[in-house]
């Protein structure tokens, strides 16, 4: 990497020749407020904040820093005196637009706007220009509150750059100068919610937010999107016990970069009955019956057979396909597609036909145990000609919620689900699991092949069970104090080549894993943090 020198008020400092001025800057440890700024987006250098000095021979001038390269010997100043009043004035023209009023705002702590008015001004409000209060509703889930928008002009570059909609455009002149609508309806598509992490001020909303706790209560845990193949990288935040949201990790992990679609930023949500407790016939029991109802039946099956969920976990599917040899079951993998194939937007951002997150390492799970694995037709037509006498499912039901199995009454017929469902209420017993949304660890491999680390966030409700558990009970004959890293252990060394090689969790954790991604570096891993793209474990300690 070819490196040049610049000066930074007299202080060398050697950066990647050709990259991003700003970008550098912010990897040195200056922290230059910019708000419209974005990585991901063009660079219209709008709201000016990150000025910089740039000395030259014979005198000493302004420059923005979001839309310039680095250049061999520039030297620069960031304690200019003109440069700070010039700033300075800037952030009094944004509260000509913007509000200070933080301690009532529910993006108080993660506002990029309100820590340039920390650092830069003085936080008197003067707000005139755009009418206290008006809201906007800009789409089904987008709400613009213009009271706070400093027309910094991110969600206008993302709409044309990144979604490809252009469903959003600057309006008016002057004072009047607003985000609006193009005319071709509300801003509806499935990346919509990544306008929300876009806005700098709080401007964009989405109903019901001004309800969820502060940041700052707030724990972030790191996973990856269950929503299809593309495993994207996840940032959980959780308050008081519950989900509060889920937003796009950018630490090098995801090859989708910033953005995440609306199906993996609501998927946790369901408006369906979720199950709390083990079933037997209908009944609710002890975990004790459930299991032991399970492991007999299943064990004294003559032809038996496991179906095999896409959305299990890598140490989840490696316990059941244990389990499946451990029961002379024949093994199978439901799998699920999108019709009309994968969905590329103009930035490139894909999501998948392949709905299942981990059909690739459930595959590479039964090679690692040496089972032949047979789709869900196969399995149909076994079950049809009375072939098998035990079935034990994750997922699959007689009704349309996953693969249509046409169980037959004879069949002994358990299933370990999330949701009540007809399919559920037709099986023998009922294993209350963990929803792969929020509830699940372990590690998942994605559509490219990329071994990713996925956490639990909450735990199930009521007496429901990680996966893990469940499957871990029934292979040791009860509950135990196995883990899903011991699980990932085992399935490393039974296997020699694949994607469970030469690996383990203390590599997964890694920051300077490829298996985990590469992240950014120095103040701009920090500017990330704070803007929510990469976690902090305890939001709390940013304060």
């Amino acid at each position: 990497m070819a490196t040049v020198r610049i000066h930074i008020d007299d202080e060398p400092i050697d950066v990647e020749a050709g990259s991003n001025l700003l970008i550098a800057l912010l990897d040195a440890g200056h922290a230059l407020p910019h708000p419209c700024f974005h990585p991901a987006l063009s660079a219209p250098a709008s709201c000016r904040l990150c000025l910089v000095a740039l000395e030259g021979p014979d005198s000493t001038r302004l420059i923005t820093a979001c839309n310039r390269n680095v250049d061999d010997g520039q030297r620069l100043s960031l304690r200019d005196p003109q440069l700070m009043s010039a700033r300075s004035g800037l952030v009094d023209d944004i509260l000509l637009r913007h509000p200070a009023e933080c301690a009532v705002c529910e993006r108080a702590g993660e506002c990029e706007v309100q820590e340039a008015v920390a650092a830069h001004g003085d936080g008197t409000t003067r707000a005139t220009l755009v009418g206290s209060g008006e809201r906007v509703q800009l789409g089904p889930r987008l709400v613009l509150d213009r009271s706070r928008c400093i027309l910094c002009t991110r969600c206008v570059r993302f709409e044309a750059e990144v979604s490809g909609s252009a469903g959003l455009a600057v309006s008016g002149a002057g004072a009047d100068t607003v985000i609006d609508t193009c005319g071709a309806g509300p801003v509806e598509h499935e990346l919509t919610g990544n306008l929300l992490d876009l806005c700098p001020a709080g401007a964009l909303s989405e109903p019901g937010e001004r309800f969820r706790p502060p940041a700052w209560q707030m724990t972030g845990v790191s996973s990856v999107c269950p929503g299809c193949a593309s495993g994207c990288a996840t940032r959980i935040d959780v308050a008081d016990g519950r989900v509060q949201r889920v937003k796009p990790r950018a630490d090098g992990v995801d090859a989708q970069g910033y953005w995440l679609c609306d199906t993996g930023r609501y998927g946790w949500h369901t408006e369906h009955e979720r199950l709390t407790t083990p079933q037997l016939r209908g009944e609710a029991v002890e975990w004790d019956a459930a299991l032991a109802e399970v492991a007999e039946q299943m064990e004294l099956a003559v032809d038996a057979a496991v179906l095999l969920s896409p959305y299990l976990s890598n140490e989840e599917a490696f316990l059941l396909a244990n389990l499946a040899r451990r029961w002379k079951a024949d093994l199978f993998l439901w799998q699920t597609y999108e019709a009309g194939g994968d969905r590329t937007f103009p930035s490139g951002f894909t999501i998948r036909a392949q709905r299942g997150p981990n059909v690739a390492g459930v595959i590479a799970v039964a090679d690692a145990v040496g089972l032949p694995l047979g789709d869900t037709a196969a399995l149909t037509t076994r079950l049809a000609a009375g072939d098998v006498d035990a079935l034990y499912a994750l997922g699959g039901s007689l009704h349309g919620e996953g693969p249509e199995l046409g169980v037959v009454d004879d069949v002994f017929f358990a299933r370990q689900d999330v949701l009540a469902t007809p399919g559920t209420r037709d099986a023998d017993v009922v294993m209350a699991g963990a929803s792969a949304w929020t509830e699940k660890d372990g590690t998942f491999v994605d559509g490219l092949g990329r071994l990713q680390r996925v956490r639990a966030a909450v735990a199930p409700p009521g007496e429901a069970r990680p996966d893990f558990w469940i499957l871990a009970a029934l292979w040791h004959g009860g509950p135990n104090r196995d883990s899903p890293d011991q699980a990932f252990s085992r399935l490393a060394r039974s296997t020699s080549d694949g994607p469970f090689s030469r690996t383990d969790y203390g590599v997964l954790e890694s920051r300077s894993s490829p298996a985990a991604g590469v992240a950014f570096g120095g103040g701009w891993t920090s500017h990330l943090q704070r803007r929510g793209l990469i976690p902090v474990e305890d939001h709390a300690k940013r304060r």
